[in-house]
């Protein structure tokens, strides 16, 4: 028969309770019992010792009365606000001392200040920590004379030493040194809101601070007026990219002679406006920038000095010789690459390191594009533009053609210039050889006349040909006088034929 298992369990938990407790469970017994007498008797001496005294660290409106009686706390209270004075600290190292006599300021202590004692003894409290209480006194005040110091101190109304500075917005402008735009932080100024002012000026008086630190923008949000905008403003910073990408390119021709023109950052700012989103752009500017950059490089009627066939300098005034670029393409250039959509990345590569190498990728090139062009180019004097040793000249007065090459007269002739009379007379001015035809017919109001060796020198129909009606037995340099062409230059058949074999496409022809 099995014995029973049960019993034997029972047995043991008897034998195991006999035995005498371990030395460890006995002295944790003992420091437990220790631990609540010792809780016991600083219940018992706070209730005893402190039945009538604040507790340790207890302070009132930042004033110590630890282990004071009421009459005790509240004595020094009213001492220590004896003579009372606030001191308020404004921006820019502003100001403001109230003397409470000014205000014939006077505090008690009021109701709250038991109420206060009562609460805190049915708490339990250890000294470790501080306990901090606010107490807003039984105070009195005129506030008619408060308002007025308030209103007529320098950190209102400001003063030859304290000027006021109203708050200014976070704006996006333009940086001619970094050449980008740029985030200008908001000012926030020092115009004081008075009736935020006395408001946290009456607060403090209820409390007996001495001081008040209205910059606290935290603690006084509204004391100072505040700027509209803020630099991290949506908005605004939707203004700065927008502008940035519109901004930041240069646009480059290559003039020659290692000479190169740009649009930078800095023209465009001054060109673009950003409003709802959206970039404008002020066409007209633009147009008078290129207007400007054509008129430049342009030597068209320009004044000249030239030699001529007896080695005299002669003043040439106007015609159509010489450089000038198409005003209405490059403006169309122009136009288009200020408007171009660039690669975001590019900008904004640039707007953090304004490096060449980043300066490189944001440069748009652009060729040049002239609606006349010249001999050469002398960019220290742009009228140096045509071949002082090859040209021609045409002496009205004395009535001769002369071919130069190489700085010496290769060939002269006589001729016969336009009638000095209104629509007839030959043009002065220096101007180039447009067109070479053997034969042309000449047109006008009341004559069509074929000729040969047509040499075109004006758009508007002047220049060289045969002139077989001419009485040329007879010629003098003042036949022009009375029998001046209608404004070309009228030759013989033989030196029509020569000027013809000899002028050049676009060779300088000076006529004065």
């Amino acid at each position: 028969m099995k014995a029973n298992s049960n019993s034997s369990d029972t047995m043991k938990v008897k034998r195991a309770f006999s035995k005498k407790p371990p030395k460890l469970i006995m002295a944790l017994g003992i420091t437990l019992v220790a631990a609540i007498l010792v809780i016991a008797g600083v219940i018992f001496y706070q209730k005893v010792h402190y039945q009538n005294r604040w507790y340790q660290n207890t302070f009132i409106n930042d004033v110590d009365v630890s282990g004071q009686t009421l009459e005790e706390s509240r004595k020094k209270l009213l001492q220590v606000h004896d003579g009372y004075a606030l001191t308020i600290k404004g921006r820019e190292e502003g100001h403001l001392t109230i003397d409470g006599d000014t205000i014939d300021y006077q505090f008690d202590i009021n109701s709250d200040f038991e109420k206060l004692f009562n609460e805190q003894h049915d708490q339990f409290h250890l000294f470790v920590s501080r306990n901090n209480y606010t107490l807003e006194y039984a105070i009195s005040y005129d506030e008619s004379k408060l308002s007025d110091l308030i209103n007529q101190s320098d950190l209102v109304a400001g003063s030859e030493s304290y000027p006021i500075l109203k708050p200014q917005s976070a704006t996006v402008s333009y940086d001619e040194a970094k050449q980008q735009y740029v985030c200008v932080d908001e000012i926030l100024g020092n115009k004081i809101i008075s009736n935020s002012l006395y408001q946290a000026v009456t607060d403090a008086l209820k409390k007996a601070q001495s001081n008040l630190d209205i910059t606290d923008s935290k603690k006084y949000p509204t004391i100072y007026k505040a700027p509209k905008i803020t630099s991290d403003n949506e908005e605004l910073q939707t203004a700065l990219s927008l502008s940035n990408s519109a901004a930041l390119r240069y646009i480059e021709w290559n003039m020659g002679e290692g000479v190169k023109e740009q649009i930078t950052p800095t023209e465009i700012s001054q060109w673009i406006t950003y409003k709802n989103g959206k970039i404008k752009y002020d066409n007209e500017a633009i147009a008078d920038w290129v207007e400007n950059f054509c008129l430049k490089y342009k030597t068209v009627g320009k004044t000249r000095t030239i030699k001529s066939h007896n080695k005299k300098p002669v003043k040439i005034y106007g015609g159509d010789y010489g450089w000038q670029l198409d005003y209405e393409k490059t403006l169309a250039q122009a136009q288009k690459a200020i408007k171009l959509s660039i690669d975001k990345e590019l900008t904004q590569n640039y707007v953090n390191d304004p490096s060449e190498e980043n300066k490189k990728a944001l440069t748009l090139k652009r060729k040049v594009i002239y609606a006349n062009t010249a001999f050469r180019k002398d960019y220290k004097n742009y009228i140096n533009d045509w071949d002082p040793e090859n040209y021609i000249e045409i002496s009205i007065k004395e009535q001769k053609v002369y071919v130069i090459r190489n700085g010496k007269v290769a060939f002269s002739c006589k001729c016969i210039t336009g009638l000095p009379v209104e629509g007839r007379s030959t043009p002065t001015g220096a101007f180039f050889i447009k067109e070479h035809r053997e034969a042309y017919t000449l047109t006008g109001a009341d004559y069509k006349t074929p000729v040969t060796s047509w040499v075109r020198i004006t758009w508007t129909g002047t220049g060289f040909h045969s002139a077989t009606w001419q009485p040329w037995s007879r010629w003098t340099k003042d036949l022009y006088l009375s029998k001046g062409s209608h404004g070309c230059i009228n030759l013989t058949v033989a030196d029509a034929a020569k000027i013809y074999k000899m002028s050049k496409y676009r060779e300088a022809t000076f006529i004065h």
